[in-house]
């Protein structure tokens, strides 16, 4: 069986601005919305913004909640709206049914599970290489 979060629009209105919900309504409108992989309880999915490049975005389901992030620069209130425009096809009043639309993959966890501690700080030096701006999250992560 193939997991499929349920949202409301109500739920995910609730987390964005209303200029952020209707611009992300936009965006998935306008077929902006890349096709989302599924890897456990962890949803990725690209979205064609303003940037040359998609903007990635990342959420993950707990306990009926949900959490999201995104690489655009937005950092006001709420959800931007490449977050919206993700999650809109998981809403409850969505007419297409995008399970068949998912990737599956294997979830982070299990691809990590088999990793030494050299293995890991090798996979940690490579995401650094592809993006500096990662050694504040690791400088932090260590500081706890």
């Amino acid at each position: 069986m193939t997991f499929r979060p349920h949202l409301t629009p109500a739920v995910l209105r609730a987390k964005a601005t209303e200029k952020s919900y209707e611009r992300g309504l936009d965006y998935h409108d306008g077929g902006q919305v890349g096709r989302p992989t599924l890897r456990g309880n962890r949803l990725f999915v690209a979205v064609a913004g303003s940037h040359w490049e998609p903007y990635q975005v990342g959420v993950t389901f707990s306990a009926g909640d949900f959490t999201a992030s995104c690489t655009c620069p937005y950092d006001w209130e709420g959800y931007c709206k490449h977050i919206v425009a993700a999650l809109l096809p998981f809403t409850d009043d969505n007419d297409a049914n995008p399970t068949a639309a998912i990737n599956t993959a294997t979830p982070v966890d299990d691809l990590l599970s088999n990793l030494d501690a050299a293995a890991l700080r090798t996979l940690i030096h490579r995401l650094l290489d592809a993006d500096p701006a990662l050694v504040d999250i690791v400088d932090e992560f260590c500081e706890h």
